[in-house]
């Protein structure tokens, strides 16, 4: 146990799991947690697809403005004999057509040739551009003229082809335009927008962050896949490894016990049994009597190991007294279909009641129970001494105590119940918590004064099957339990609260 202790302590002084590992990217655990972010995050690529498409849709609505364009086709005559008869000459060579497909856009550039438009048109300033499109060694030439208004687009386009020869004439010669499509007023914009086209272009670039963003998670998400990785990562003994148990939807029907002996993987049934034998083997060696069930987490199956384990150990003729320890939220009453208790640890202790009216007897599960049904409001100081002192008290009375006790990430509560011990057992879920925090987690329960026994590897996936019943809201849990032997419930009800007094408690159910 010091070497244990030793190894845990230097590797959380190195920043890193004892083992070296914390730096290696496992592929197949890549692998899993990116079908596990598909699963669970399909949603983010769709909305996100969603998002960019419409908002590359706004901004080309937006953004639109609609042009017009007029254009004329023409060939061009030259008469370069300086001087002739002014005659044009209608021959044509490579040289002419190169001149012209070099001058053209040139000169459509040029301000020389923007003054004679604005003095034609008798405009301050012109609304719209030219240009031109010369075909290859031809002097075919496709003037253009574009502008926000139809009307100007027309009149920007006759007044160039009315001054272009004379701006032109310094460099060409003496020309003419021979018009083969006459230019005439656009009715409908040329850029018609495609909106559709932006939308789908907006949502693959969505699309694809949605994507990147789950391999992204795939990367980055730390957790313990196998039970193989937990023993590197803690250096402590599986005591058992559970199944995942899919909660059955039952319609019309009221909760069913987080306890049962039917209905559930017989995988499941066989390693419970197999950590009860454990359980009580690691206990007796000790000479201890209770046990503490804790996770790093919520949600990681505590309270499914901690009732299935205590309902296991009465069910083999044991007196068990199962504790809810979360003193701040006090659900597992409500959970086993007890009734409702009037008082609150805390009222035991400042003599309100006695601790016996806490303690009710589950006949389907076979087991006594303390809690109350509402969470205290001074959980440390219940935690630092009375509940300690009467859990000392009890423990004489039973065969086993079981403490069903909060997470012991972000809190102190399990750390202070630990006291109150003989062993821990750690409850880790498989790709639930983050390595990291299972390591501080069990660093600081081994710092302790209890033995942690060792884990347990809940919801297990692929392991052999079988389907759980859900309980209400609480379904997510996954509860079950199996056994040859079958619970009864009367139909008078199911629990009697402890209320007689302690001779009734001693006396065996």
């Amino acid at each position: 146990m010091d070497e244990h202790k030793d190894g845990m302590q230097a590797g959380r002084e190195e920043g890193r799991d004892p083992d070296g590992r914390a730096d290696e990217i496992d592929l197949s655990a890549f692998l899993r947690n990116a079908v596990r972010g598909v699963k669970r995050f399909w949603w983010a690529p769709l909305a996100l697809a969603l998002l960019f498409g419409t908002g590359a849709w706004a901004l080309a609505y937006k953004g639109y403005s609609p042009l017009y364009r007029v254009e004329a086709t023409f060939t061009v005559t030259t008469n370069p004999a300086a001087g002739g008869d002014g005659s044009y000459s209608f021959d044509y060579n490579k040289a002419t057509a190169d001149q012209l497909s070099l001058t053209f856009p040139y000169i459509l550039g040029s301000e020389l040739l923007t003054d004679a438009i604005k003095e034609d048109m008798g405009a301050v300033s012109i609304n719209g551009s030219v240009s031109a499109v010369t075909v290859s060694d031809s002097n075919l030439v496709t003037m253009i003229a574009v502008s926000p208004d139809p009307e100007d687009a027309k009149k920007i386009l006759d007044s160039a082809l009315r001054v272009y020869p004379d701006v032109a004439r310094s460099v060409i010669g003496k020309m003419k335009f021979n018009m083969i499509d006459e230019p005439a007023v656009p009715q409908e914009p040329y850029n018609t927008p495609q909106y559709l086209s932006e939308f789908g272009k907006g949502a693959v670039v969505g699309a694809l962050l949605g994507i990147a963003f789950i391999l992204v998670c795939a990367v980055l998400r730390r957790t313990v896949h196998t039970s193989g990785e937990m023993q590197r990562l803690v250096n402590l003994p599986c005591l058992a490894e559970l199944p995942r148990v899919r909660p059955k939807a039952r319609k019309k029907q009221p909760p069913q016990s987080p306890v049962w002996d039917h209905g559930v993987s017989p995988w499941f049934s066989e390693n419970m049994e197999t950590l009860r034998l454990r359980v009580e083997n690691a206990l007796s060696e000790t000479g201890g009597k209770t046990l503490l069930v804790t996770s790093t987490m919520p949600g990681e199956g505590k309270s499914t190991v901690s009732l299935n384990l205590a309902a296991r150990l009465a069910q083999n003729g044991k007196r068990v007294l199962l504790v809810d320890a979360d003193l701040r939220r006090q659900v597992l009453r409500e959970k086993l279909q007890l009734k409702r208790a009037k008082y609150t640890l805390e009222d035991v202790f400042s003599g309100a009641c006695d601790l016996y009216d806490l303690i009710a007897f589950d006949k389907a599960a076979g087991l006594y129970f303390l809690g109350g049904s509402r969470p205290v409001k001074k959980p440390s100081w219940l935690l630092a001494g009375p509940l300690r002192a009467a859990l000392k008290r009890l423990e004489s009375q039973v065969d086993a105590i079981v403490l069903d006790a909060p997470p012991c990430g972000g809190l102190e509560d399990a750390l202070l119940l630990e006291e109150c011990a003989d062993g821990v057992l750690f409850v880790v879920r498989q790709d639930q918590a983050a390595r990291g925090a299972v390591f501080d987690a069990v660093s600081d329960l081994e710092a302790g004064e209890a033995a942690v026994l060792g884990y347990v590897f809940n919801g297990v996936e692929g392991m052999l099957g079988g389907y759980g019943y859900g309980y209400g809201k609480y379904g997510r849990y996954g509860y079950g339990y199996g056994d040859a032997r079958r619970f009864t419930q009367p139909e008078e009800g199911r629990d009697q609260a402890a209320g007689p007094p302690q001779e009734g408690w001693k006396q065996a159910p």
